[in-house]
């Protein structure tokens, strides 16, 4: 499901630019973000900080992502404590270790960034989720107009919280295995295939993940899950950008997107979608484990 941590493959993606010419995953690097922060002993506030510490400001959308390679027992033990039943339970329905530790870490992760931005303790959090499951806040905490979303990829997770705006994030480790001409065909628009033909083959499973994240994040923005074809749009490059084939509901100029620079064996990819005029910053800070 694309809007269940447990999600499906994700991947990073490119598009079109100049006169209709596929432009090879090789020539697309990913964009840095507005501001890179490290982590400063981040547990030291996230749990308990003031309101309106860290408070978005409009067109601001907050990224954090933790690499969780290094993740050990008593970190996990240390975030189950404030995951709610729900959480605790879906976390125990997996079957490898690594899977289960990627998905508490992604939920702790939101949790304390959603604290630092909205002062309310990391384990007094509720959620909801729409017909499709994206998860939202729950009504009974009367909180700004605020849209997160969280993803998990093996070895990372990471999480984005948008002020009066759509927002999905999406990360996926490089698998060249996963990534075929067969899935393409299947899922992606037909100037995305042609973008993976000419892509060296040596790059092309990145390529493959690129145009696939991408893809993924804008359907998790929406909240309309698989009710939309992955075939039914389409990116161009330089700047990125989203063209709908068949869609007649949306509006590119108001979706803005990057591709956030990560480690070298992940993609992560975030859509933001607003109706706002102001213009978006993506902000993005690396967090350790341990200060979680």
């Amino acid at each position: 499901m694309y809007f269940s941590s447990e999600s499906t493959p994700r991947a990073f993606y490119h598009g079109i630019r100049g006169r209709g010419v596929p432009v090879p995953c090789s020539a697309v690097e990913p964009t840095e973000p507005a501001a890179l922060q490290p982590d400063r002993g981040l547990h030291k506030t996230a749990g308990q900080s003031p309101r309106g510490i860290g408070l978005l400001g409009p067109g601001m959308v907050a990224v954090w992502w933790m690499p969780t390679d290094q993740v050990g027992t008593a970190d996990c033990h240390r975030w189950l404590a404030i995951l709610d039943r729900d959480e605790r339970e879906r976390a125990d329905r997996f079957r490898f270790e690594w899977d289960r530790r990627d998905f508490i870490a992604a939920h702790a992760l939101l949790r304390h960034m959603l604290a630092f931005h909205l002062g309310r303790p990391a384990a007094a959090w509720q959620f909801a989720a729409n017909g499709f499951g994206k998860p939202a806040i729950a009504e009974g905490l009367r909180v700004p107009d605020i849209d997160f979303n969280l993803s998990h990829a093996r070895d990372l997770v990471a999480a984005a919280v948008a002020l009066h705006a759509a927002v999905g994030i999406d990360a996926e480790k490089i698998d060249p295995a996963k990534a075929d001409f067969d899935v393409a065909q299947r899922y992606f628009a037909p100037a995305e295939i042609e973008i993976l033909r000419r892509t060296p083959s040596t790059e092309q499973a990145v390529c493959f993940f690129r145009l696939w994240t991408l893809k993924e994040a804008y359907l998790k923005a929406t909240g309309a899950g698989f009710g939309t074809s992955l075939d039914s749009f389409a990116f161009t490059l330089s700047p990125i950008r989203i063209n709908f084939l068949t869609r007649l509901d949306d509006d590119p100029r108001r979706w803005h997107f990057e591709m956030l620079p990560t480690t070298d064996a992940h993609v992560l990819s975030v859509a933001v979608g607003s109706h706002s005029d102001h213009t978006v910053h993506v902000v993005s800070r690396t967090v350790a484990a341990q200060n979680l």
